[in-house]
C-alpha cells in the first residue's frame, strides 16, 4: 500500500517535471526568435543563460549552442514522458510485464541519446570558449552511467518475465 502511494506521488512529480521541461524548451525557442531582432535577448535567456559573447562572435555558433540547449530540454521532456507512461503502466502487484520492460529500454535509449547531445554541446562550448576565452556553461555527463543502469534493470525485468512465463507453462 505504501509503495502505491509513493508511485502516485512520483507520477505527479514526473508530470510537473514534464510540463516544466516543455515550458523551458518553449521559452528558449521563443527567445531565439526574439534574438533575431534584438541581440540583447541573448544576455538573459531562461535560467540565467548568457550567450551574448557567442552571439557577438558568430550568430552561427550562437544558433548551434542554443539548438543544443533546446534539444537537451526536449530530450529531457521526452524522458519524463516515458517515465509518466512507465509509472502509469506499472502494477506493483505484477511488476514484471512486457510494457514495463519496453518502456525501460526506450528510456535507456533516450538517456543515451541525451548523453550524446550533451557531449556535442560540451565539446562545442569548450572548443569556442577556450579559443576565445568565453564563459563556459557545461552540462554534467553522467547520463551514460544512468542509461547503463537503466538498461541493466530492463534486462533483469526481461529475465523476470521469461521466468514468470516458464512458471505459468509448468503449472
Amino acid at each position: 500500500m505504501r509503495s502505491n502511494k509513493l508511485l502516485k506521488i512520483m507520477y505527479v512529480f514526473t508530470w510537473l517535471a514534464f510540463i516544466g521541461l516543455c515550458i523551458q524548451s518553449g521559452i528558449l525557442l521563443t527567445s531565439y526568435f526574439f534574438s533575431f531582432s534584438n541581440p540583447e535577448v541573448s544576455k538573459t535567456l531562461f535560467g540565467g543563460i548568457n550567450l551574448f559573447q557567442y552571439y557577438n562572435y558568430s550568430f552561427y555558433h550562437y544558433s548551434f549552442i542554443l539548438f543544443y540547449k533546446i534539444m537537451i530540454g526536449i530530450s529531457q521532456a521526452s524522458i519524463a514522458y516515458l517515465l509518466i507512461r512507465l509509472l502509469k503502466d506499472l502494477d506493483i502487484a505484477n511488476p514484471f510485464n512486457k510494457s514495463v520492460c519496453k518502456l525501460m529500454k526506450q528510456t535507456s535509449i533516450s538517456i543515451l541519446c541525451l548523453w550524446f547531445i550533451v557531449m556535442l554541446h560540451n565539446t562545442h562550448i569548450q572548443f569556442i570558449g577556450k579559443k576565445y576565452n568565453f564563459e563556459m556553461d557545461l552540462y554534467s555527463s553522467e547520463f551514460l552511467f544512468v542509461s547503463g543502469v537503466l538498461f541493466i534493470f530492463s534486462q533483469i525485468i526481461k529475465r523476470g518475465i521469461e521466468i514468470q512465463q516458464e512458471n505459468d507453462l509448468t503449472i
